[in-house]
């Protein structure tokens, strides 16, 4: 399963990149698809390692600091309600693995037509 959508969103990815190429370039060459491609890759990249921050827990003692300083509806929060509250690493639920590999490969195929671009 976790092959398959990560097939699924590298092949969309590719063919983003070759879409987008053809807006703004108007053509396709190798220096517009690397130059694309990198955008998208480094966004799959950004993407999968802030969610692995979040879902780590990193911002989960930011969090639980805010909501005791917040006043809520003109009364302060008791400790049970400010405990009860879900930490933002259980707020996500989805495997960010897929989104992962794909930012890797898009960034491997980068820089394959990078090596074949200056050869």
């Amino acid at each position: 399963m976790l092959q398959k959508r990560t097939f699924t969103l590298f092949i969309v990815s590719l063919c983003t990149t070759i879409l987008l190429s053809f807006f703004i370039y108007q053509k396709l060459t190798l220096l517009s698809f690397i130059n694309i491609s990198f955008i998208i890759a480094g966004s799959l990249l950004f993407l999968s390692l802030l969610t692995m921050t979040v879902k780590g827990g990193f911002f989960d003692g930011i969090s639980y600091g805010f909501r005791r300083m917040f006043i809520s509806k003109g009364q302060e929060l008791s400790k049970k309600e400010i405990n009860e509250m879900t930490p933002v690493s259980e707020l996500l639920n989805f495997d960010h693995s897929p989104i992962l590999f794909c930012g890797l490969l898009m960034t491997a195929i980068m820089l394959v037509a990078l090596f074949i671009y200056y050869l």
